[in-house]
C-alpha cells in the first residue's frame, strides 16, 4: 500500500515537470507528496510494530508447546503404567474415576497446546505433514456444532471423498477454525432465519492443488476494508485483536498457496477461499 501512496504522488510530480510547470505549482504536489510519505511511514511501523509482537508470540508458542508436551508426556506415561500395573485391580471405583478423569485432563492439556502450534516460529517442528481435508473440515465443524446449533446456523458442507493434503492437521484446523468463528460471529449479526455457512472444495486446474471455499451469508465486509482484512492488528470485532485472519493467511502462504476474499460473496456475506497441496504420497 505505502508503494502505491508513493507512486502516486511522484507520478504527478513528474507530470507537471512535463508540462514545464513553473516552481509555484510545484509546490502543492511537493507538500502531497510529503504528506504520502509521512503516511506510508507511519503505516510501515505500525505494521513493523505488530509483526514484531507476532514473532514474540511465536517464541513463547513455542516454548509453551514444547514444555507442555514434555510434560504431558511424561504424566501419561506415569498414568498408564498405574493403570496397567498389578494393583490396579484392586482400585475403589473413586480411585478409577479419578484416574480417568486425570487422563482426560492430560488430553486436554495436549489439545490446547495443539492450538498454540500454528503461531509457533516455522523452524519448530510441525510433526505430521498430511491431513485429509473432509476430516479436518468435519471435525471443526462438530467442535463449532453447539454454537452453530444455537445460533440457528445452517451448514451447507456435503463430503464426496478423502481429499489427502501435504499440510499439518494442526496448521490447517487453524485456518478452518478462524474463518468458521469468523463466519459465526457476523452471522450473528442477521435475522436468525437467513443465516448459512456453506463449505466447498474444488480442485485446481492444472495444478497439484485444491482450493476450499468458505462462504456465510452474513453481512459481509466493506470495499474499504477488503485490502485491510489480513493485516495485523486489523479487526472489526469488539475487544478482537486482529491476528486470525493474518496467521491464517500466513500459514496458507508457507505452503505456496494465496487467501483471498471476494468482495461479491457467494451467498451475499463474506466469502474466503484458499489453496493448498495435494499430497503426492
Amino acid at each position: 500500500m505505502a508503494n502505491f501512496l508513493l507512486m502516486g504522488s511522484v507520478e504527478k510530480v513528474k507530470a507537471a515537470a512535463e508540462r514545464d510547470a513553473g516552481a509555484k505549482a510545484a509546490v502543492p504536489l511537493v507538500a502531497e507528496f510529503n504528506k504520502s510519505l509521512k503516511k506510508s511511514r507511519d503505516e510501515i511501523e505500525r505494521r513493523f510494530v505488530y509483526y514484531s509482537r507476532l514473532a514474540t508470540i511465536g517464541t513463547l508458542a513455542q516454548m509453551l508447546v514444547h514444555e507442555v508436551r514434555n510434560k504431558t508426556t511424561v504424566v501419561a506415561s506415569v498414568l498408564d503404567s498405574v493403570a496397567q500395573s498389578e494393583v490396579a485391580s484392586q482400585f475403589s471405583e473413586k480411585l478409577r474415576e479419578r484416574l480417568d478423569r486425570a487422563k482426560h485432563a492430560v488430553t486436554g492439556l495436549d489439545a490446547l497446546a495443539q492450538t498454540f502450534l500454528p503461531l509457533a516460529s516455522r523452524s519448530f517442528g510441525r510433526g505430521r505433514r498430511s491431513s485429509i481435508l473432509e476430516d479436518r473440515i468435519a471435525g471443526a465443524l462438530a467442535l463449532k456444532e453447539v454454537e452453530l446449533r444455537h445460533s440457528g446456523i445452517e451448514v451447507r458442507f456435503r463430503r464426496k471423498a478423502d481429499t489427502k493434503l501435504a499440510v499439518d492437521p494442526g496448521e490447517l484446523d487453524a485456518v478452518i477454525l478462524n474463518l468458521i468463528d469468523n463466519a459465526i460471529y457476523w452471522l450473528g449479526r442477521i435475522d436468525k432465519a437467513k443465516r448459512v455457512l456453506e463449505i466447498n472444495i474444488a480442485p485446481v486446474r492444472g495444478a497439484d492443488r485444491i482450493r476450499v471455499a468458505i462462504h456465510d451469508s452474513g453481512p459481509g465486509i466493506p470495499e474499504e476494508d477488503a485490502e485491510k482484512v489480513f493485516w495485523p492488528g486489523v479487526t472489526r470485532k469488539p475487544g478482537g485483536i486482529g491476528m486470525g485472519l493474518t496467521i491464517a493467511s500466513e500459514i496458507v502462504d508457507a505452503y505456496d498457496g494465496k487467501m483471498r476474499l471476494a468482495l461479491e460473496g457467494e451467498l451475499g456475506g463474506a466469502s474466503f477461499e484458499f489453496d493448498l497441496p495435494l499430497s503426492t504420497k
